[in-house]
């Protein structure tokens, strides 16, 4: 990140807290949140280049998910069938965690609803490959159910696919509707529209320059996801930007029960409450292009995005585009998230490399790495930044 002569007002103001967040999604808002729960009475100030909610966690599809049967076929195969398990159980805990705390008995006000998703299988090949997973899943525990084509029409709308595998914990809701409701249970000093643009210790602080003045602290927790090598550049060889693309429908009839997965095109579908419905993915038919920072749509994926909606619901012909968006994620090299403290700095600590699922995991990150702060065998191996330092 750069800041001319001209806008740089770091003079104007030293400002001093307990602790200093940057970035104010979803990531940041719930350390805010577990900082507060773990020290009541913490000076906190929450750091926005933007407004809150304006990165991904306002531009994704408002899964509250484990992911699909590919991703436990994907975790298993990297990770081993234990492993597989505690990270889908990770998920599981999310969304305990959020209902718990943050959705408690609003849910109805946040569009929020537990629905289960489904993962269609488009081949007979991954149809019985998925059959098998599930009994595996199954086995340890994991409550999925097959689903037929018939099964698929009538709570799904989509047609031309082999079956599904439905998992009964999952669901949606309205993502800054979310934001609204956990930022109204913090104590925390939001800054929006204020950029860091440098990082350094100075004492026993963090100080942290902006272009609307001077944060110093006494630890930093940057929840940046994608856009943390931005601010770090020492982290460019370990999360890289991947962007996502959604198309939104005019209000259709209700036929979609809920999230749903077809990973043959990193494709992904939801209906609202109010009837749209949103489908998102097919980056992997333009993935050069697709790994970048810029905010913007193609027409090779919206184009995509609205020949499924037509040719696979069964309202898709009359459907009519109402949003298109894009949103950037952040991938970690090996797909699990970044918790730890930053090499080279004191009291600074890191949350990146979501890798598309920050909604389904960030609340029970956050708290993993505010507990890891005093503890570091507090955060699981596989999430700790020390496994890709050793690589």
């Amino acid at each position: 990140m750069t800041i001319s002569r001209w806008l740089d007002q770091s003079d104007s103001h030293n400002r001093h807290f307990d602790a200093v967040i940057v970035g104010a999604g979803i990531a940041g808002l719930s350390t805010a949140y577990w900082l507060e729960r773990q020290q009541p009475g913490i000076k906190i100030a929450l750091i926005e280049k933007n407004r809150v909610g304006f990165g991904a966690s306002g531009r994704n599809a408002g899964f509250v998910t484990c992911g699909s049967t590919e991703h436990f076929i994907k975790l298993q195969e990297d990770f081993g069938l234990d492993e597989a398990v505690q990270i889908w159980k990770f998920s599981e805990e999310n969304h305990r965690l959020l209902a718990e705390h943050v959705i408690q008995d609003e849910g109805a006000s946040l569009d929020y609803r537990k629905t289960g998703s489904c993962t269609v299988a488009p081949s007979e090949e991954r149809w019985q490959v998925y059959r098998e997973t599930a009994k595996v899943m199954r086995a340890q525990g994991l409550d999925v159910t097959e689903v037929t084509p018939k099964q698929m029409q009538d709570d799904y709308g989509v047609t031309g696919f082999q079956g599904g595998i439905q998992y009964s914990g999952d669901g949606f809701i309205h993502p800054i509707k979310l934001l609204g409701r956990l930022q109204s249970q913090l104590k925390a000093q939001i800054f929006e529209g204020t950029e860091v643009y440098k990082i350094a210790n100075d004492g026993g602080s963090v100080r942290l320059v902006t272009d609307r003045g001077v944060f110093f602290a006494g630890q930093a927790f940057l929840t940046l996801n994608a856009y943390l090598p931005l601010v770090m550049r020492s982290f460019e060889s370990w999360v890289t930007p991947g962007r996502g693309q959604i198309l939104m429908t005019e209000p259709l009839p209700d036929f979609v029960k809920g999230p749903c997965y077809l990973t043959k095109h990193l494709c992904y579908f939801r209906q609202l409450p109010t009837g749209h419905l949103l489908i998102g993915g097919f980056r992997n038919l333009d993935r050069e292009v697709e790994n970048t920072y810029a905010d913007q749509t193609t027409d090779v994926i919206q184009n995509a995005l609205f020949d499924f909606v037509k040719s696979h619901f069964k309202h898709g012909p009359q459907a009519k585009i109402a949003y298109q968006w894009s949103g950037l994620m952040g991938f970690s090299t090996d797909g699990q998230m970044i918790l730890g403290p930053a090499k080279g700095f004191e009291n600074v600590h890191v949350m990146a490399g979501c890798s598309g699922h920050g909604m389904g995991l960030s609340f029970h990150a956050a708290k993993t790495l505010v507990e890891g702060t005093a503890n570091p065998e507090k955060i699981p191996p596989r999430l700790r930044l020390s496994r890709l330092e050793k690589n």
